[in-house]
């Protein structure tokens, strides 16, 4: 296939996002019974950012949905390129926190909690596990695409359009409901079902009529829908007594205005052609480190964050503290993966020509 260098360029985009969420959140938190300016400010971050999840699943869809696999070597591949990754780095999460804020009674109550098997039913089987959460949905997914790519073999394209939107559906009444106080606890592992809308939806949508509508039209229904998160949500937590759903549903990575926000900007992406050799040469650099520095990136941001508050004032700076410190995570969480790749360089041998790939490389789960 060839390289989709605007895809590419929407994944560095995707998980810088992810960071502005990471970054905003305290401070959103923190002033949202006070509703000020500090509030107004992180809320148009996280806006601006809410379609970061749905974005990775999407474009996920859109690769790993296009032909069948080889079974063996696609979930060989998906278990050392995921599934192991994520166990390590849930290890590694439980031994930084120990280190870092715990201690002694920290690595105590670890063990009260049940060590590294109920880290993993928290993270798996529940629905725990910080920014993890995600891991196991995407690899829920990954695990189901192999039959999603036969089911549809065997309906045909327009019926697995019906299905991606169907599974859109149900994700969207369940958040609904959920946001109504009807809280459904599903397993982070489990809750791959409510995002197999966007996966299918990944692959299906650009090759609808849909993909025939400009890219100004598509930036424009991104943009309304994005101004439409924020205002809602400005609303809602400033209505707090008087609405009878939770008022952070329109962040929610499965409200309306997320929905239509995230299928707006990744059917833009489809359409937008990357002619600079620059920018071409970032995003294929980067591409490879996505994973890591979604693992990494919240280590990072707590030491970048500490050493910003030692030197100024955040709450008084935040609009542009918050894009210059998700920017130095993004680089020094990028850096931190090239020297991993470097030192695992230095142990791992060079692969005998003709040997099976398994590092994600142009997308998860790819190339198989």
């Amino acid at each position: 296939m060839e390289r989709k260098y605007n895809l590419d360029l929407l994944r560095c985009l995707s998980i810088l996002m992810v960071i502005i969420i990471h970054v905003s959140a305290t401070h959103l938190l923190g002033n949202a019974a006070e509703m000020n300016t500090n509030f107004a400010i992180s809320n148009f971050y996280d806006s601006i950012s809410r379609t970061a999840v749905p974005l990775f699943v999407l474009l996920s869809g859109y690769f790993t949905l296009r032909k069948s696999k080889n079974l063996t070597t696609y979930f060989k591949k998906l278990t050392l390129g995921l599934i192991i990754p994520t166990l390590v780095w849930m290890v590694l999460y439980e031994v930084f926190e120990f280190l870092d804020t715990g201690g002694w009674n920290g690595f105590i109550q670890f063990v009260k909690d049940g060590g590294l098997w109920g880290s993993f039913d928290n993270l798996f089987l529940n629905n725990l596990g910080r920014h993890l959460w995600f891991m196991p949905m995407f690899i829920g997914l990954q695990i189901l695409a192999p039959l999603l790519i036969f089911i549809r073999k065997h309906i045909g394209e327009v019926a697995f359009l019906i299905l991606g939107l169907f599974f859109l559906a149900v994700g969207l009444f369940e958040a609904f409901f959920a946001f109504r106080g009807t809280d459904v606890v599903i397993a982070n592992l489990f809750s791959c079902v409510l995002y197999l809308g966007y996966f299918i939806l990944g692959y299906s949508l650009p090759n609808t009529i849909l993909s025939r509508l400009k890219k100004v039209i598509w930036f424009a229904i991104f943009a309304m829908s994005t101004a439409a998160i924020y205002f809602f949500t400005n609303w809602a937590l400033g209505n707090i007594g008087d609405i009878s759903f939770k008022p952070l549903y329109f962040y929610d990575y499965l409200s309306i205005f997320v929905v239509i926000a995230a299928i707006s900007l990744f059917m833009l992406f489809t359409k937008i052609q990357i002619r600079s050799t620059g920018l071409q040469k970032i995003s294929r650099s980067i591409t490879p480190h996505i994973f890591f520095i979604y693992f990494v990136h919240l280590v990072v941001l707590r030491y970048v964050t500490r050493f910003f508050a030692e030197i100024i004032t955040i709450e008084h700076h935040l609009s542009w503290a918050i894009p210059l410190m998700s920017i130095i995570i993004f680089i020094l969480s990028y850096i931190v993966s090239l020297l991993f790749s470097l030192l695992k360089s230095l142990f791992v041998k060079k692969k005998q020509r003709g040997t099976p790939d398994f590092k994600m490389m142009n997308s998860p789960i790819e190339k198989v």
